[in-house]
């Protein structure tokens, strides 16, 4: 199929990781649903694409809406009649010891982290398995929900918990007849974007020094090969990929490597 035919759901695309990603996909020729809250960004992204020639068309949607994720899919098959990739970025943070995590920002952040994807992904699979040409499902983890952070349980959490729903689903959808709908998980490590100023939590007592981390377009390259390649599991750097690693093979080790690291820089305290 001519990639100008591929339609692409991208969700969390009006900032950061997914802004980057809807420039990357729309320049090698897909066709794209951009999906995010704010309504006057994803518009002007929107807007700046189309008139670079490309197509795509902006469906604002709170992804922690259940209700909005199925009308997003109506809209999408209104437009195109069809769907072939869907790419659960949307995402947002929260930053509080868990003895003092709120439990509304906890159910936000399960919301949009989580029950989300699974909203979409439920949504779209009887269009994903009725595409002969083949389906893929793309959800953006976090090299955190596979070694959790101290001060983030509420975040390490909603991505552990997408992580081992994108196993099982793959699974489930491997064992279907042998079904054609291809499963990528994506873990990005330390990004440059505005995510952690745009979290829940008291991000004011977060270490001032954090790293820079690696630019969006590098993750948005990342994501443009998972599409190419379809490969099951994604890290973006070699140094995420030794950090969950290290963390699997000596968890002990690296419970005091992060322990140390995060009273040297001062990081919030229960």
């Amino acid at each position: 199929m001519e990639l100008k035919n591929q339609i692409v759901i991208l969700t969390g695309a009006s900032h950061g990781i997914g802004r980057a990603t809807a420039v990357v996909l729309a320049e090698a020729g897909y066709s794209l649903v951009l999906v995010a809250r704010n309504q006057i960004p994803l518009q002007k992204l929107a807007q700046t694409l189309t008139q670079a020639g490309h197509r795509a068309v902006a469906i604002p949607t709170d992804m922690g809406d259940v209700a909005q994720v199925a009308g997003l899919v109506d809209k999408t098959i209104a437009i195109f009649g069809r769907i072939d990739i869907i790419i659960n970025n949307a995402g947002i943070g929260v930053y509080s010891p868990l003895a003092t995590l709120g439990q509304t920002d906890a159910e936000r952040v399960m919301a949009v982290n989580y029950f989300g994807p699974v909203a979409l992904i439920q949504a779209t699979l009887p269009f994903l398995t009725a595409n002969q040409q083949g389906g893929q499902i793309i959800n953006i983890s976090s090299i955190i929900g596979q070694r959790a952070m101290p001060n983030a349980a509420g975040y390490c959490a909603s991505k552990a918990a997408l992580e081992r729903m994108s196993e099982s689903l793959r699974l489930e959808l491997w064992t279907n007849n042998g079904s054609h709908i291809h499963v990528s998980t994506i873990y990005p490590g330390v990004t440059a974007t505005d995510f952690v100023p745009r979290s829940l939590g008291n991000t004011a007592e977060l270490p001032s020094n954090r790293m820079a981390g690696v630019p969006p377009e590098r993750v948005a390259q990342a994501i443009l090969r998972t599409i190419q390649t379809k490969k099951r599991d994604v890290f973006i750097t070699s140094i995420d990929w030794l950090f969950v690693t290290v963390s699997a093979v000596a968890p002990r080790l690296m419970d005091w490597l992060l322990f140390y690291y995060t009273r040297n820089r001062g990081g919030m305290k229960p």
